[in-house]
């Protein structure tokens, strides 16, 4: 079975390298290889019971659980605006703001706000609620309100 790099395309004869670029795992040739930095994998840590006396009486949740499990909430109870883009655009538009303005406020590039007016891009949880908080508006619905 030949294998393709995943960058430039082509068949790799020898042997695939996975590099880190750009925060992404890619397996390319050795030509391709050059592009990033090499990558390997991290090793998995067991999650067996502790033997220890002390672990054994119960256990708090931590903050960072907590914030997981809302988060893992509102992904199951809600579901992102179809017409997450045009939503976008008007209250920018109502706002009288550019989208170079509107990146500066928000710390972010005009053509990420580019790309989600137009729907080329779909905004993740935490940009979501960024962009409500930024102009206002409900991009999240209840899954019971379709």
């Amino acid at each position: 079975m030949s294998s393709f790099c995943e960058l430039c395309g082509q068949a790799v004869i020898d042997e695939k390298k996975a590099v880190l670029i750009d925060g992404i795992v890619f397996n390319v040739c050795r030509g391709c290889s050059k592009r990033g930095k090499p990558y390997t994998a991290p090793i998995p840590i067991s999650k067996s019971k502790p033997t220890s006396s002390y672990m054994t009486g119960p256990r708090t949740t931590s903050n960072k659980t907590t914030k997981a499990m809302r988060k893992i909430e509102m992904t199951d109870n809600t579901i992102l605006n179809p017409e997450f883009g045009k939503l976008i655009r008007e209250a920018r538009m109502k706002k009288g703001l550019t989208h170079e303005q509107l990146g500066a406020q928000m710390n972010v590039k005009a053509n990420l706000l580019k790309k989600l007016e137009t729907g080329a891009l779909k905004p993740d949880e935490l940009f979501a609620k960024k962009l409500q908080r930024f102009l206002g508006i409900q991009l999240y619905m209840s899954d019971q309100e379709d």
